[in-house]
């Protein structure tokens, strides 16, 4: 399954795609983002870790861009290395600027990724 991981812990939304996404695990991963978001009290951060992404569907990038209207989202970064996945991921993030409920920020690796993630986090998420 492209989206190898996806789970909600302490205000992180984390997924991680490997090969190709296509619009169905584009649609599963907005559900599971919208459901995370509303069930939290707290603005949620968004983690990507696309390192072994190869490519993202066109109606994939689509749904990813919709999702950008997500509630309660405070920021989304992403972890890609792969040229074309950065491009893809770019373009979907432009194409939801128009709507979005926040910003997303790309970067080279996933420690940098988490890093700029957890400075987003409320000190409240930490308490478990």
């Amino acid at each position: 399954m492209p989206i190898a991981d996806m789970h909600f812990e302490n205000g992180i939304f984390f997924a991680r795609e490997v090969g190709v996404v296509n619009s169905d695990d584009a649609r599963l991963w907005s559900e599971a983002l919208y459901n995370c978001s509303r069930s939290s009290h707290q603005p949620i951060v968004v983690l990507v870790d696309a390192l072994k992404a190869t490519t993202i569907s066109a109606e994939a990038r689509r749904i990813f861009a919709r999702a950008s209207e997500t509630p309660n989202v405070r920021i989304a970064a992403v972890a890609t290395n792969n040229i074309r996945v950065t491009q893809q991921s770019r373009i979907a993030a432009l194409l939801g600027t128009i709507r979005n409920s926040h910003e997303t920020h790309f970067f080279t690796t996933l420690e940098e990724a988490e890093q700029f993630a957890r400075s987003y986090l409320s000190s409240a998420a930490y308490s478990g």
